[in-house]
């Protein structure tokens, strides 16, 4: 159970890297800059989920696999995004990866099977966490881009109207919209976004802008990516080790 103990201490460490990033991706948005600190801090979080990954694979090697060779290179096997059930299993992937493990476990490969995208579309995170990490291992960190998306939000009480980027309502002359505790846009008017309406009565009208960093490669969001990632290694190398 060694390998399954240091990829749970691996998970661990990625936890507290996030909060590390979280502190980075605060600054760098503020800045409106990539932070050195933000890319190492990522780099680092994605190695360890990996290493960890590939620690659960050595571990299954080292209970059930079997190889010809002395020191057989062991990895976590994955699937491509696009790859289907029956091209992952002619690429003989499992095998691959940990030598002899179907032969006796036949369950364990059903089990890293259901890991991969073609199973669930949840688990689209795990192709393009690898593509990332794969990036990274070449010392390319990946870039991430800012992005700012603004969504106009008109609240009365509990009722609420918004509005993304890039839509707009018009109201005629001789008419107006009512909205929850008493809010009222007159009439005679086209609000937007970038053009908030006039109103009276009692509520309010605002201009909300939503920023964050993306991976420039697959266009995720880089918090809500990175959570995805260490729930699901978590998940996975728990899984494993009780198998």
């Amino acid at each position: 159970m060694a390998h399954f103990d240091d990829a749970r201490a691996l998970v661990e460490h990625a936890r507290q890297t996030m909060i590390r990033i979280k502190a980075a991706y605060r600054e760098s948005l503020a800045e409106k800059s990539i932070k050195p600190a933000l890319a190492v801090e990522i780099k680092n979080l994605m190695e360890n989920l990996r290493s960890a990954l590939d620690y659960a694979a050595t571990g299954l090697f080292a209970k059930y696999g079997k190889s010809k060779s002395a020191s057989p290179r062991i990895y976590f096997p994955y699937a491509l995004e696009t790859q289907t059930v029956d091209e992952f299993r002619n690429t003989n992937r499992v095998e691959t990866c940990i030598p002899g493990l179907g032969a006796v476990r036949p369950d364990i490969v059903a089990k890293l099977e259901s890991y991969q995208a073609f199973a669930n579309a949840d688990n689209v995170w795990l192709p393009c966490f690898m593509d990332l990490n794969n990036e990274n291992k070449h010392e390319r960190l990946t870039p991430q881009t800012r992005r700012e998306t603004k969504e106009l939000r008109l609240t009365s009480g509990r009722a609420s109207i918004r509005i993304g980027q890039g839509a707009s309502i018009s109201v005629g002359d001789g008419a107006s919209i009512q909205i929850g505790g008493g809010l009222v846009i007159p009439g005679g008017q086209t609000f937007g976004v970038n053009r908030p309406p006039v109103t009276v009565g009692p509520g309010r009208a605002e201009v909300v802008t939503w920023v964050s960093f993306e991976f420039t490669s697959n266009g995720k969001a880089v918090i809500p990516f990175l959570r995805k990632a260490i729930e699901g290694v978590d998940r996975i190398v728990n899984e494993l080790a009780m198998m």
